[in-house]
């Protein structure tokens, strides 16, 4: 593992919280750079301010990512341009990558129950060596209210957190 490289742990699927995103009836196949997934246009996560650097991308959604392999990520896919998705990790409030009390800190900021609060963090692909090594924006977490599906994505100004955070499977 490298300086400053956070390991996850376990092979399953990522944890999302009980009561968290259900899924909407109608489903639709669509082919996306990452491959073929299923998304729900009938139960969007919204932004109302969009992402870093894309105002105009509101409507999401959260899906498998298409290979089993990469069970543990999501996929965030928007729905106001088929052209664009991410990579994410969901956590939880506890993990390795952002302190607890800051996570807390970032939830009472957005008036987000905790109980309500589901984490991403949107993984990079970077080629080193001729080797695929992930890492994840620490600094700019997703950060869901899970019922009301409503997001932000959220800067830390602590510089504790990095914006290329190292990530070991």
């Amino acid at each position: 593992m490298l300086h400053g490289e956070l390991a996850m742990t376990g092979t399953g699927p990522a944890i999302m919280h009980a009561g968290g995103m259900p899924e909407a009836a109608a489903s639709e196949q669509i082919e996306t750079r990452f491959g073929q997934v299923t998304i729900h246009r009938h139960n969007p996560v919204i932004f109302p301010n969009g992402l870093l650097g894309m105002p105009d991308k509101n409507q999401f959604c959260l899906t498998d990512f298409p290979s089993e392999r990469m069970g543990r990520f999501k996929l965030l896919q928007s729905l106001d341009d088929l052209a664009v998705g991410f990579i994410t990790l969901p956590v939880e409030i506890n993990n390795p990558i952002v302190a607890r009390e800051d996570m807390e800190q970032a939830a009472q900021d957005l008036g987000l129950p905790l109980e309500h609060l589901l984490a991403l963090f949107i993984v990079s692909v970077h080629r080193e060596s001729g080797a695929a090594k992930l890492s994840v924006n620490a600094r700019a977490p997703l950060l869901v209210h899970a019922q009301k599906r409503v997001a932000t994505q959220y800067v830390f100004v602590n510089p504790k957190y990095e914006i290329r955070q190292p990530l070991s499977l």
